[in-house]
């Protein structure tokens, strides 16, 4: 076989191997690039590899730990109106005092809050 076509076909198999992607991401991570002020970029960095983890009980415990840092980080916004932010921040610490393994619905108001925050 010409040595071209052994390297399309190592190719081909690397490719395969990879799931088709040759990026060096985790399964099921996407990257975002945006250009966020950096007080706002200082909270999504701790905000997002917690909500673009699988949900379970692991991705809960980590946010409970992470929810006094998103509270400072949010506290340290001021190239937007955090307020909302906080006060979602504010309910999902309260929720994972009080039931720690319920916290889906406390930690989707934080990532709406962001949302809102950043549009």
């Amino acid at each position: 076989m010409p040595a071209k076509s052994s390297f399309t076909i190592a190719l081909f198999a690397a490719a395969l191997l990879s799931g088709g992607a040759f990026a060096a991401e985790p399964p099921g991570h996407h990257a975002h690039h945006h250009a966020f002020a950096p007080d706002v970029d200082a909270f999504h960095a701790v905000l997002a590899p917690l909500w673009h983890a699988r949900p379970g009980k692991e991705r809960s415990r980590n946010a409970c730990a992470q929810v006094g840092q998103l509270e400072t980080l949010a506290g340290n916004i001021r190239s937007a109106d955090a307020k909302p932010l906080l006060s979602s921040l504010a309910g999902l610490k309260k929720q994972c005092r009080t039931a720690p393994g319920d916290i889906d619905a406390a930690f989707f108001d934080v990532h709406e809050a962001f949302h809102r925050l950043i549009d």
